[in-house]
Order: C-alpha cells, then structure tokens, then sequence
C-alpha cells in the first residue's frame, strides 16, 4: 500500500523530466487537498490493484464538479472496477490493467490528459523508480511530465502487527 507522499512536490508537473516550472504542490497543499493524500493505491501480491480513497478524494473540473476540491469519487476512478497490476524489471515500469485504476492523478494516462471519465483507458504504464520507502513515477502524456512522489505505508497483519511479507515492491 503506497500514498502520496505528504511534501511539497509529491504532485508537479512541467515542461521536461525533472522540470516542475508549470506546476507543484506546496506543503500547505497536503493540508488542503487531504482529502487526496490519504488516498491509497494497493499492490496486492495476487496481482490485483485497488484505488482505496474512502469516500472522498480530490476532484477537478473535468470530472463534472463546478470547482476543484473534496468529494465523492467519480466513476470509474472511484475503485469499483477490477484491476490488476504488472511490474517490468526491464524497463522499471507498471502496468496498471482496469479502466480507472490509476496511480496519483485519475486524468493522467499515456496518452494525455484526460477531459472526461468516460474516456478512461483501459491499462496505464507508470516508469518509476523505487528507494527505500519511496517511489517516483514520472509519467510523459506526451504535453509534458508529471510527477509524483508515494511513500510506502506499514502492512499489518489481521492482529495489527507490522508483517513485511505481504507484499514486496
């Protein structure tokens, strides 16, 4: 189970790899968009994926609200579609296969940014890197990258006692 990681940056976006001119999240964001830095995204070890934002995640206009903020999430980036998840050694990535299942922002895909739910695609892949406790994705839609920056959350076992043999990723 990975989440957004609660700094400054964890969300940017820009021109080039490594460039965040055209857009960052500040440390004052995690408070205000809270709502979306509790969200969760589950690497189980059967090779499913979940997207857990328990009842309320940050929307956007292209997602039919009249402004940006907290909320129900939308279909189908509201984790009620099957999915699955496949790591490349080769080339460092994931696939995520399941129409909504995605990794930081729902509108941002291989293909661009996404102008309404509907145009979903069915499997997203994510070139990341992994540090310790930290992975990065940093993903081309082909107008720029965007960044983000997740932090690994404690697996626990059903007696709440910390069990690293879940899942490894």
């Amino acid at each position: 189970t990975w989440k957004l990681a609660p700094i400054a940056q964890a969300l940017a976006v820009g021109p080039a790899q490594g460039d965040f001119s055209w857009w960052s999240n500040s440390a004052d964001d995690v408070a205000t968009r809270a709502c979306f830095f509790d969200d969760q995204f589950v690497f189980n070890a059967d090779g499913t994926f979940k997207n857990v934002q328990d009842g309320e995640t940050w929307l956007e206009g292209w997602q039919g609200v009249d402004a940006d903020g907290c909320g129900i999430p939308v279909a189908p980036h509201d984790g009620s579609n099957a999915a699955t998840w496949a790591f490349d050694e080769a080339t460092s990535s994931i696939t995520l296969t399941g129409v909504g299942a995605h990794l930081g922002l729902p509108k941002v895909n291989n293909a661009g940014e996404l102008a309404n739910p509907a145009d979903a695609p069915a499997s997203i892949t994510y070139p990341m890197v992994i540090e310790g406790n930290t992975m990065t994705v940093d993903i081309d839609y082909g107008s720029g990258f965007w960044h983000f920056v997740f932090e690994k959350q404690a697996e626990t076992d059903p007696q709440n006692q910390p069990n690293e043999s879940i899942v490894t990723l």
